[in-house]
């Protein structure tokens, strides 16, 4: 006889039906208490956020002899009455940082209502003319305005190589070591506080500086001995009348001592 085969379940996950016939579990609600003192929280936040107190009502700039704290409030878009918290301090110190004569800002909150403008400006160390105009060049050759007329006492350079510039940017020339040159010497005349004196600088070739300071042209030479040659000069030009014209030869001289020709145009 055969014999019956025994029936088996399959195919059943018995913790599956289990976990169908458990009931619901109840979320477990907030009180509605809570989320009204939550609410109020934030609005009361929110009031004091962008109530009087956080308006700007004092702004000054420190540092700074290019522009007028209104003129640096114009260009950012800060005025009084402002909120000192919602306004993008960060933003306008990089703004600021776009004007050529503007190397650093800083916008300062002096609490509780002062904004502070601190800036780190650039300064015009010699200018350069340009097409009937003049680059106000800084200490690192950089181009900070071009103006009608030459800054008074400081260096006008004759002799650079361009065909054009940037505003802001360093002035690219063909003959950077005469370049160079501008720059250290205009560092000296700066250093030796040389500005009544008006002096016109020729750098064209490095080796052979010329200077012309009123009718009198200036032979420099090279950079050798640069640092004394230019306080000497100064000095030297202070005992010659304007209306003389001659030629001065420093380019040998090492110290007041040396010899020094002057030599008269009639």
């Amino acid at each position: 006889m055969r014999k019956r085969r025994k029936k088996t379940i399959q195919d059943i996950d018995l913790m599956e039906e289990l976990e169908y016939y458990r009931p619901a579990k109840k979320r477990r609600q907030i009180p509605q208490k809570y989320i009204l003192a939550a609410v109020l929280v934030v609005l009361a936040g929110a009031a004091f956020l962008f109530s009087p107190f956080f308006a700007v009502k004092q702004i000054r700039s420190e540092h700074t002899e290019q522009f007028t704290t209104s003129e640096l409030c114009e260009r950012i878009g800060l005025a009084q009455g402002d909120n000192i918290i919602l306004f993008n301090r960060s933003k306008a110190e990089d703004t600021l940082r776009q004007e050529p004569y503007i190397s650093d800002a800083r916008l300062i909150w002096e609490f509780p209502d002062t904004i502070v403008i601190s800036l780190t400006e650039r300064k015009v160390r010699a200018s350069v003319p340009y097409m009937g105009s003049y680059l106000y060049i800084d200490a690192e050759g950089r181009v900070l305005d071009i103006q009608d007329i030459a800054p008074v006492g400081l260096p006008l350079v004759q002799g650079l190589q361009f065909s054009g510039f940037h505003l802001g940017e360093i002035l690219e020339v063909e003959n950077e070591a005469s370049l160079s040159v501008m720059l250290q010497i205009s560092q000296i005349i700066e250093k030796n506080e040389i500005t009544d004196v008006a002096v016109e600088l020729n750098v064209a070739d490095p080796d052979n500086i010329t200077a012309t300071v009123n009718q009198v042209q200036v032979l420099l030479g090279g950079m050798q001995n640069m640092d004394q040659k230019i306080p000497l000069m100064a000095a030297v030009m202070e005992t010659i009348p304007k209306e003389d014209r001659g030629t001065l030869d420093l380019s040998d001289v090492t110290s007041a001592s040396d010899r020094i020709i002057f030599q008269y145009l009639m």
